[in-house]
């Protein structure tokens, strides 16, 4: 058994998962980096404006590219060869640039008209109306190269863009505060574009001779796709509408700051399950018909999983004053209470709700993915705004951890039984 396990290890290593996991661990690292110069360059009553800002934004990257996203990577990684992967890349692209650039107008159109309860958060979300489309692009390059399974460019693109956005927020941001920040954003993201384009650009070049899918395949992509999205958005949805509601119920940027960060480093260690899923998604995706395969698989990922989410969870909820001091100050301690309930939040969303809802959609059961996110969705909807009405931030982050459980109960039921079907 022993020996079994080293080889799968080994096999790993091989195929590049030590290159995903450093670059989403290297990118999380530089993001609590850029999190940790943030809130020293800017006071904490402007870190909630644009902790705002960026939280409505994300909520219009909901419908990013309408899904072509993971279904380039669906499609593109069970394809029969480059000719038809690089079609449906093709398709995917079209797609999903026609589909930010309505999201880009809806963006610019709602910052005229509408003013967000938290104060300073609408200019802030105006200036970056534009970045759907930056978005997009970096997102499709990025998932192309993990369909292909081009492991180590996809870790130098991540990584890259990750420092990028960290030097331009240490310089940019401290002659320019906000606005600085916006313009490292951007910058990162146009560099790694260009990057992106040169490391697949044999494939570009081949782009022009290849036409789309056939109308039946169009239509499967494009369903697939819808699916995805409206599956997707209402998932992330859970990681938003709490802020978003208690920008709304409480209006005090303070709070939001405050619960912005408590909602960070839980939220975002996330990537450890993600990175692993990331990885064995296109092995799952080819072997979609195989029950025993995926049943033996899944089970194996998931008890290890547990073994390491609890141990983090605990740290986590043991020394958190010490770390919400550390990372961001003392002046944001108001926020160890929601920190702690996300952190056990962590355990249910990392080892039983990333990796079944994932799997679901590597063997194309997007439907129960969808029919989960409703129920969840509306249930997330009701918890957060009764909860936080009695129990300030505190029960908006308690409503998040009640719906990460039921979100897992389902996707994991379902799982199982048809894996024993």
């Amino acid at each position: 058994m022993d020996g079994e396990k080293q080889d799968g290890i080994k096999r790993a290593i091989k195929n590049g998962f030590l290159h995903i996991f450093s670059a989403n661990f290297i990118n999380k690292v530089v993001q609590f980096g850029i999190l940790f110069v943030i809130v020293r360059i800017i006071d904490k009553k402007t870190y909630g404006s644009f902790s705002y800002a960026q939280n409505i934004l994300n909520m219009f990257l909901l419908l990013q590219g309408i899904g072509a996203v993971p279904a380039i990577l669906q499609y593109c990684s069970s394809a029969k060869d480059e000719k038809e992967q690089l079609s449906y890349f093709k398709y995917g692209i079209k797609i999903g640039l026609m589909a930010n650039f309505v999201i880009s107008i809806a963006v610019l159109v709602f910052t005229m008209f509408f003013d967000l309860p938290v104060k300073g958060s609408t200019e802030i979300l105006m200036a970056f109306f534009i970045f759907p489309i930056f978005s997009i692009v970096y997102d499709e390059i990025q998932i192309f190269l993990r369909a292909t399974i081009k492991n180590k460019e996809f870790s130098i693109l991540t990584t890259t863009n990750s420092i990028l956005y960290l030097l331009g927020t240490v310089s940019l941001g401290i002659l320019f505060k906000v606005k600085g920040i916006v313009i490292a954003r951007y910058l990162a993201y146009l560099f790694t574009i260009i990057m992106g384009i040169y490391m697949i650009k044999k494939y570009l070049f081949k782009l022009k001779d290849i036409e789309y899918p056939k109308a039946s395949k169009r239509k499967e992509f494009l369903k697939f796709s819808i699916t995805s999205s409206a599956t997707n958005a209402i998932s992330q949805i859970l990681m938003l509408i709490d802020t978003f509601l208690v920008g709304l119920i409480i209006k005090d940027e303070m709070v939001v700051a405050a619960y912005k960060t408590a909602t960070l480093i839980p939220i975002n260690l996330t990537f450890i399950p993600a990175s692993i899923v990331i990885f064995v998604y296109p092995y799952f995706a080819k072997n979609q018909d195989n029950k025993k395969w995926i049943r033996e698989k899944y089970n194996k990922m998931q008890k290890y999983l547990f073994i390491f989410n609890s141990i983090i969870s605990l740290i986590l909820i043991v020394f958190a004053p010490l770390i919400i001091k550390i990372v961001f100050g003392s002046e944001y301690l108001d926020a160890v209470t929601p920190f702690r309930i996300l952190s056990f939040g962590y355990l249910i969303a990392g080892t039983f709700r990333i990796p079944g809802g994932n799997i679901l959609f590597s063997i194309k059961k997007v439907k129960v993915n969808f029919y989960n996110a409703i129920v969840s969705g509306i249930a997330n909807i009701i918890l957060d705004i009764v909860l936080i009405l009695k129990y300030g931030s505190n029960g908006a982050a308690i409503a998040t951890v009640l719906i990460f459980a039921l979100s897992s109960l389902i996707s994991n039921a379902y799982l199982y039984k048809y894996l024993k079907e």
